[in-house]
């Protein structure tokens, strides 16, 4: 028997299989309803995301939706049906992981979701042109040789509880609403376009630029209305090598650079900027879940039945706990890039932020990196772990070197450094710094420090100065100390003036 006639003699088992699960439906006809799909998803053009979501499956780079009248049509250059694809497309179940682990998830229950709109689907692929009837009957139509090696989807608006006019509305209102977040976290997947009526086309664009940087284009009538830049990292899920955890950052040009070259560093043009809101993906965002997180998430979840959120599943606890360790070591080649500035501390999760319990573990993983790895931005344009730093205002950090510091300040290990301070109390960055738990080290303490070195004492006897300590002092010139004195009567002058407004007001 030929390869031809094998997989039409295996059609002919599958469709005879489908007749007598048909004649059971109709033996328990109100008991059973298959209608029951068409409310599981958040919006009504669900479906498209399904067929992107199996187009990259197939190992697609080109996707293609033509939206009409009567009818909408969907095209990819992936790989073609095989029988497997045709018992799951016209099965009822949760999808063929079981079988093909490094899948996103075949045609499971959520292909049901063309039946809002459909009666009898068509589908022509390779060797298998076919329309389903009754949500999982397949029957043989006639095949098409113009499409060559792709495969095609067909959806005409034969549903009598969704008018043509409605379904046309819903399913335009889906195509223009894929951004550039729809392919970010795809990997075979470069393009979608559309086509709606006479309406000039869409497109959607992946371009890669590096390992680490993106950058996703829409286009109208090939005329390109946004650029979005962004620096994903992402990871293999152990036992499900093709399928990967990712974090991804928005990325901004700096006010000097009109658009991005790529002859020249990233660092040199460009900046992390916060996700507003940050989402989380099942390869799509899973448009109900909320991490409170100001950069993008990805997985492989478990998602609920809609996929517009993540179903509370101990299979989900390891994917978790990935992406916690991930995101910690992304800051390591955020720094190498040149990109890890005192800005993007803004765009990390600090101890105000709302954090959806079960993504609190990538706050603290990224607070432990900082406090144990040379991340952390400090006074002399460097990185240091949170732990060896110090804090300060910053005239003080002017007035004392490195050198100063490591004669002044007790330690243990390293020398103590200046942490870089922000701008403004109470931001974004002052808020993650003292999540740092960065020890202060203020004028009090400089104070207290000098009067210990210049007269210790030895019982109820006072003794000598300590001779290092006045060779220290020996060395600094007029101008520091005027510094010092300056700094002094500052710091006595607010705090008279502090002292005097708790008066006034009877505090």
């Amino acid at each position: 028997m030929t390869g031809e006639e094998n997989h039409n003699s295996d059609f002919r088992r599958l469709i005879e299989r489908r007749r007598k699960f048909i004649d059971g439906l109709e033996a328990n006809r109100g008991e059973i309803n298959l209608d029951i799909f068409e409310d599981f998803y958040p919006d009504r053009a669900h479906f498209v995301y399904e067929l992107l979501q199996n187009a990259e499956d197939a190992g697609a780079t080109e996707v293609s939706f033509t939206l009409m009248a009567d009818r909408v049509i969907c095209e990819h250059d992936g790989r073609m049906f095989t029988i497997e694809d045709v018992t799951s497309i016209t099965g009822i179940h949760d999808s063929t992981k079981a079988k093909s682990k490094d899948k996103i998830g075949k045609f499971g229950v959520g292909f049901k979701s063309v039946f809002v709109y459909t009666q009898v689907p068509a589908i022509l692929s390779g060797d298998f042109a076919f329309q389903i009837v009754q949500q999982v009957l397949p029957e043989q139509i006639a095949s098409d040789t113009s499409l060559g090696h792709r495969t095609r989807f067909e959806f005409p608006f034969n549903n009598p509880k969704k008018p043509p006019q409605e379904a046309y509305a819903e399913i335009g209102a889906g195509l223009n609403g894929l951004d550039e977040k729809t392919l970010l976290f795809l990997s075979n997947l470069q393009s979608v376009k559309w086509r709606i009526g006479t309406d000039a086309p869409g497109e959607v664009l992946r371009h890669k630029h590096s390992d680490f940087h993106f950058e996703v284009l829409k286009q109208t009538d090939g005329r390109t209305t946004s650029s979005s830049h962004f620096l994903k990292f992402d990871q293999a899920v152990p036992g499900l090598e093709k399928q990967c955890v990712a974090v991804a950052f928005p990325l901004d040009l700096l006010p000097a650079m009109p658009q991005f070259d790529q002859r020249k560093h990233l660092s040199e043009q460009m900046k992390i900027i916060p996700a507003e809101p940050g989402n989380v993906a099942v390869f799509f965002p899973a448009v109900n879940e909320t991490s409170g997180l100001r950069f993008h998430l990805h997985g492989p979840f478990v998602p609920a039945m809609s996929r517009a959120s993540i179903k509370d599943s101990e299979a989900n606890t390891p994917l978790y706990e990935q992406i916690a360790t991930l995101a910690a070591h992304t800051l390591h080649r955020i720094k190498e890039l040149g990109l890890l500035s005192t800005e993007f501390l803004s765009v990390l999760p600090n101890p105000q932020d709302q954090i959806s319990p079960r993504y609190k573990g990538i706050r603290a993983a990224i607070i432990e990196e900082m406090k144990s790895q040379p991340l952390t931005p400090t006074y002399a344009r460097e990185h240091a772990p949170a732990n060896r730093l110090i804090q300060a205002r910053a005239s003080l950090k002017e007035l004392l070197s490195e050198d100063d510091i490591e004669f002044l300040v007790d330690y243990d290990d390293a020398t103590p450094l200046w942490a870089i301070g922000a701008t403004q109390r109470s931001s974004r960055i002052d808020n993650f710094l003292t999540g740092l738990s960065i020890r202060d080290w203020g004028l009090d303490r400089l104070i207290e420090t000098l009067r210990q070195k210049a007269r210790e004492e030895d019982g109820l006897f006072p003794t000598k100065p300590d001779e290092k300590f006045l060779s220290w002092l020996k060395c600094k010139d007029q101008s520091w100390m005027q510094e010092f004195y300056a700094l002094m009567y500052d710091e006595v002058s607010l705090k008279s003036y502090l002292t005097s407004c708790a008066l006034r007001t009877g505090l």
